[in-house]
Formats: structure tokens, C-alpha cells, sequence
């Protein structure tokens, strides 16, 4: 049975997240896990060493478990308001670990069938912005599965358009992700938008038929007659995904996060990452790893 993971640290944006995530395993005919990972006392930075007894690591599981288990009666009930009447109930679980966050997802693949990992996003705002957002980039770097990132603003109705946004650097790994979306994606019925944007910085780009020969490649090779192909002209790539989230109404947007070295990435930075700090729409990241 597939499972979706919803990473929880009991804000109201992850569980606004954990929401999100329990209509979309029901979609998906899958089951949901509830997870939060907590680091030790002793884990945190400090400038002093500190002994933590054995007792305060069982208070904090205690506490994390607790919490987890009336976040699961809350869903629970709010399923009961949604049954679809398909014969097929979304079973909810927990897990609560400490330790490293990637560290424990990893774990927790190796033990189920996961389709996705969910998580919410918080606010822009002080330090909790900073500890968040670093979390995020780490989990964009590292967890070998998709990632979808649900901003405060983003509401689950029906997943009807994706766009699948490549700026063209590889191919190959973009073709492997929509094969691994178009599965995924495969109970909701969406239509797929296969989009890039046409600026200055592309470099690699001859001219703008030749970027269309890519895309209608792309498309061939993925066998979905829901995917249509668009090519947006604008100077910068993050503003101009921005604009086609809001042109096309979109539900989700999906990218590829691809590992180059250090000096690329110096110059160039991560599209994925920065997209992931000002979307307004779910945000589901294939890294490259994945595929």
C-alpha cells in the first residue's frame, strides 16, 4: 500500500500541511503517516555541555506522541466529513523519532511504500523563517523521494493542472521525473503542463523552436495525452513561473532539483530553492536522486 508522510511539528501551517496531506492520500488511494522528528536537548547548539537525563528524551517522546495521536483523532474525524464513498478508507498512523529529520525519513522509506513526503512551509517572518527555511533547503538537498511543500496559502480542492517547469540543463533527469509524476499523479487525472521560460541566461537554448523540439520530445517519451507544452518569455525564472502560476491557475507545480558543482551553483543558485521560499502553490520537488 502506497503511503504519504506528513511532517509535523504541530504549527498551524503543518498541520494546515497534514490537512492538505490526508486529502491528497485519499486521492491517491493511499494511506497516511503522521511523523515528527525532534532533536534532543543535547543536540542543540550551545556554547555550554550539557548532560540531559534519560528522563527528559522519554518527556519529549511522550509529549510527541501525545500530540500526534489527537492530531490523528482530529483528521479522523474530519475524514468521517469527507468520505468519498469509493470503498477505500485512508488509514492514519504516527511516528515519533528523534534525531536528524532526513535521517528519519529515510528510515521510515525503507519500511513503507512512500509516494510522497509532505510538508508545510511557514511564514516569512524573524528567526522562525531562518530555522525553517534551512530545514526546508536541507530536505530539498537530501530526502531521496518527492518532496511537496504546502505554502500557509495553498487549499486542496481538485489537482486538475500541474505545470512541470524545466529550464532544459538535463533533459534526461526531466524525462525520468514526469515518468515518476505521470505515475503518481495517474488517480487524479490532472492535465499535465510541460513548461520552460525562454530567457537570456539559457545559454544552452539555440533559439525558441529548438527549445519546442525538446519539450514535444519530452512529451512523446512520457505517453500522456493530458500534457500540453508551453514556452513563457521572460527575464527572470522565478518570476516568470510566478506569473504562470497565476496565468494558468495552476494547482501544483512541479520541478526537478538537479545537484551541480560548486561554482554553478555559485553563479547560478537553485531555481528549486527559490522557488520554494515564494510560491503560493503546492510545490512538489523531484530531486535528482529520485530519478
Amino acid at each position: 500500500m502506497k503511503t504519504v508522510i506528513a511532517l509535523t511539528d504541530f504549527s498551524p501551517n503543518a498541520t494546515h500541511a497534514a490537512h492538505f496531506a490526508l486529502k491528497l492520500a485519499m486521492s491517491l488511494k493511499a494511506d497516511l503517516l503522521l511523523c515528527n522528528a525532534y532533536i534532543m536537548p543535547a543536540e542543540i547548539p550551545s556554547p555550554y555541555t550539557i548532560a540531559w537525563p534519560f528522563e527528559e528524551y522519554e518527556m519529549l517522546n511522550e509529549e510527541s506522541t501525545a500530540m500526534l495521536t489527537l492530531l490523528k483523532s482530529q483528521l479522523e474525524t474530519w475524514q468521517e466529513t469527507l468520505n468519498t464513498h469509493d470503498g477505500f478508507d485512508t488509514r492514519i498512523t504516527v511516528n515519533s523519532s528523534f534525531g536528524d529529520l532526513c535521517s528519519v525519513i529515510k528510515l521510515l522509506s525503507s519500511a513503507n511504500d512512500v509516494a510522497v513526503v509532505v510538508a508545510g512551509m511557514h511564514d516569512k517572518d524573524g528567526l522562525t523563517t531562518v530555522l525553517q527555511g534551512n530545514q526546508i533547503k536541507r530536505m530539498i538537498d537530501n530526502i531521496n523521494l518527492p518532496l511537496l511543500l504546502i505554502p500557509p496559502a495553498a487549499v486542496f480542492d481538485h489537482i486538475k493542472r500541474i505545470a512541470f517547469a524545466t529550464d532544459l540543463t538535463s533533459v534526461k533527469d526531466d524525462i525520468e521525473a514526469l515518468s515518476l509524476l505521470n505515475k503518481l499523479i495517474r488517480p487524479l487525472d490532472a492535465e499535465i503542463l510541460l513548461t520552460t521560460i525562454d530567457n537570456k541566461d539559457n545559454y544552452h537554448v539555440i533559439n525558441e523552436q529548438f527549445m519546442q523540439e525538446i519539450l514535444n520530445t519530452m512529451a512523446l517519451k512520457n505517453h500522456n495525452n493530458m500534457l500540453n507544452t508551453r514556452i513563457l518569455r521572460c527575464k527572470q525564472i522565478e518570476d516568470g513561473l510566478t506569473r504562470l502560476c497565476a496565468e494558468e491557475r495552476l494547482d501544483m507545480l512541479v520541478m526537478v532539483h538537479h545537484h551541480f558543482g560548486f561554482i554553478k551553483r555559485l553563479f547560478k543558485g537553485s531555481h528549486t530553492h527559490q522557488m520554494s521560499k515564494n510560491i503560493n502553490i503546492p510545490l512538489l520537488i523531484f530531486n535528482t536522486h529520485t530519478s
